[in-house]
């Protein structure tokens, strides 16, 4: 259950990112964010509904439909588990409205996943876009097995209050979370009716009621993100979260971005690319020293393997973290974008990739250690 809310608000957070590049680059009050396809995916169609006071548009997917604002566009995503996402392309200020529907196989309650929700948004996981994060109320809706979250937050970088509004909706099997994000003069201005017609609009069918199929987007894939930019992304969300006050240094992340295909490096050329950009001067020792002067350059570094994990993502992506302590009995923690194959604890290996940060923490002796958090490109057991 505490994926499905860690997936989620990763999502709100690659979210609240667009509609700050969106503000960006929108400096006429329009917006560039394409319409919908004339041929939409198969099962999602749209058609027009006035029931509404207000215009509005019905979406409707393979197990649910629901209205949204007719000036409103695609945001074309292409997000796993996102199955309809919408902006409004006309924003009056910096923070660009939007609302997205994502479902997951879970059994949580509506109330353990808003609990779960506000938790991690409260404790800093939406990163440094989801800052001041405030919980305003929650109310059970018991005859739609829903629930109705309602909270605040300031957008880290547009400096603006944004009310964020969850719908989660189960069935048992799945959780429906349907997520409306308005800039608090939005929501002042006629928005808050807008979100509840929303809200009341949303409906599951009763055949999704008994079972769901999810695989209905396991074909989707990040390539808005991945081509460039998702692991530089992940690492900038990663830090922030795991390290209190830390963050992506702007060297490093343009370092992962200008090498991308090596971040990480799973074909025979770009293997033998990244063993290219190694420093071979460079060791621990040097980093503990003064990381800064490395923050852009490969480094290679070998040890044991003290402890690895790894998580697999939706869309076909897994998440492994590494800790190992290295031939100078320096603590390194990389953080690598793809599987680890047969490595496991006490191995000896050698990582390759492009240093981030200190980091600390607690060990069980009762003191700290100050490790080296690593953009892992290669990993390689050491027979």
């Amino acid at each position: 259950m505490k994926s499905t809310v860690k997936s989620t608000i990763f999502i709100l957070f690659l979210l609240a990112l667009l509609t700050a590049c969106g503000a960006e680059e929108d400096t006429t009050g329009t917006s560039s964010v394409p319409a919908p396809a004339e041929n939409e995916v198969v099962n999602n169609t749209v058609s027009a509904s006035t029931e509404a006071k207000e215009e509005t548009q019905l979406f409707t997917g393979e197990s649910f439909s629901f209205s949204y604002p007719s000036s409103w566009k695609d945001a074309d995503l292409n997000i796993p588990q996102v199955v309809a996402a919408f902006v409004n392309p006309n924003p009056k200020g910096g923070f660009v409205d939007n609302l997205n529907l994502i479902i997951e196989e879970s059994s949580a309650t509506p109330e353990e996943a808003a609990n779960l929700s506000a938790q991690g948004l409260s404790n800093g996981d939406g990163g440094e876009l989801i800052q001041n994060y405030k919980k305003l109320n929650y109310v059970d809706v018991p005859e739609k097995a829903a629930g109705i979250l309602e909270a605040e937050y300031t957008h880290g970088e547009l400096n603006q209050q944004v009310v964020l509004t969850q719908y989660f909706v189960s069935n048992g099997n799945a959780l429906y979370t349907l997520s409306t994000s308005y800039s608090k003069t939005s929501y002042d201005n006629g928005g808050k009716a807008t979100i509840q017609n929303i809200l009341d609009s949303f409906k599951i069918t009763e055949s999704a009621m008994n079972s769901i199929d999810t695989s209905a987007n396991a074909d989707s894939s990040l390539e808005g993100f991945t081509e460039e930019n998702i692991f530089a992304e992940m690492m900038a969300y990663i830090i922030p979260t795991e390290i209190e006050d830390g963050a992506l240094d702007e060297k490093t992340y343009n370092y992962i971005i200008q090498h991308h295909q090596l971040f990480p490096a799973v074909t025979p050329e770009d293997q033998k690319s990244a063993k290219a950009e190694v420093d071979p001067t460079i060791t621990s020792r040097h980093l503990l020293k003064n990381l800064n002067p490395y923050l852009d350059k490969m480094m290679e570094v070998s040890g044991y393997v003290i402890d690895i994990t790894e998580e697999e993502l939706d869309g076909g992506i897994t998440i492994a973290e590494i800790h190992i302590i290295d031939d100078n009995d320096n603590s390194i923690v990389g953080f690598y974008a793809n599987s680890t194959g047969d490595i496991l604890e006490d191995d000896y290996v050698t990582l390759r990739g492009v240093p981030a940060t200190y980091y600390s923490f607690d060990n069980i002796s009762g003191g700290t250690t100050i490790s080296i958090l690593l953009g892992v490109s290669t990993i390689d057991k050491v027979e």
